[in-house]
């Protein structure tokens, strides 16, 4: 292990735009009082996604597109199960199978990463945890996603009004507020805090600091300094 913390103190979308800024390779696993996800970096860029209690499982978006059938999909699992004790990612297993073409399942690899990543936009408890395994995981059909890509795009849904399927327990705009250093204003707290997930904090864009404050206007030193930080 080698980086670890709370996800009150640092949001998901920020450690992880910290390790992609480094081209981090490993395992950022995030864990509350109900579940557990696992994102997957390799170079700094997303391989996958996984929330397991999610509505966005592999084998049933395969199913729901129409790229296999229910029964197909039952049978390719049960048979690795049967095979072998080790356990493989699914799409793997598929791959395997010859059941589905290489390109569909990253493709819907994708698409679960974006759908995921929804998902964790309202964890505001909890723990996060990155570290590297001896043995990475590999993904021979990765789609290889950039987070900034990524982050950007979880927000504009976001902003269009999407949520996650699951509901968390949420806190109150004031105490979600009160570990945060932005300063914003009521007019801005009314934009930004949505059904208890604030769209400002997890804004791929925006860090909690000072400089980054959304009323205080950036002065020309400020933008200097800027320059080469890569969340911007």
């Amino acid at each position: 292990m080698i980086l670890w913390g709370k996800i009150s103190h640092f949001s998901v979308f920020m450690v992880l735009q910290l390790l992609a800024s480094d081209h981090k390779s490993g395992l950022l696993e995030l864990e509350d009082s109900e579940e557990q996800s696992t994102i997957y970096l390799s170079d700094g860029l997303v391989d996958a996604v996984s929330v397991p209690r999610s509505d966005h499982l592999l084998g049933a978006k395969l199913v729901k597109a129409g790229h296999m059938s229910q029964p197909d999909l039952r049978k390719t699992i049960l048979a690795a199960a049967l095979k072998d004790n080790k356990r493989e990612f699914l799409g793997l297993t598929l791959m395997k199978s010859g059941l589905v073409a290489p390109e569909l399942i990253a493709r819907t690899i994708a698409e679960q990463a974006y759908d995921n990543t929804l998902e964790l936009s309202n964890w505001i408890e909890g723990t996060f945890k990155f570290i590297i395994p001896r043995q990475p995981a590999v993904f021979i059909a990765s789609p290889r996603i950039n987070v900034q890509q990524l982050l950007l795009e979880t927000s504009r849904r976001l902003d269009e009004g999407q949520r996650p399927s699951r509901k968390k327990a949420v806190l109150p705009g004031d105490d979600l507020c009160t570990a945060c250093s932005a300063n914003c204003t009521k007019e801005q707290k009314n934009k930004y805090l949505k059904d208890g997930i604030c769209l400002w904090r997890n804004m791929s864009v925006v860090v909690r600091e000072s400089i980054f404050s959304p009323d205080k206007p950036r002065l020309n030193e400020d933008r200097e300094r800027l320059i080469d930080l890569p969340f911007l």
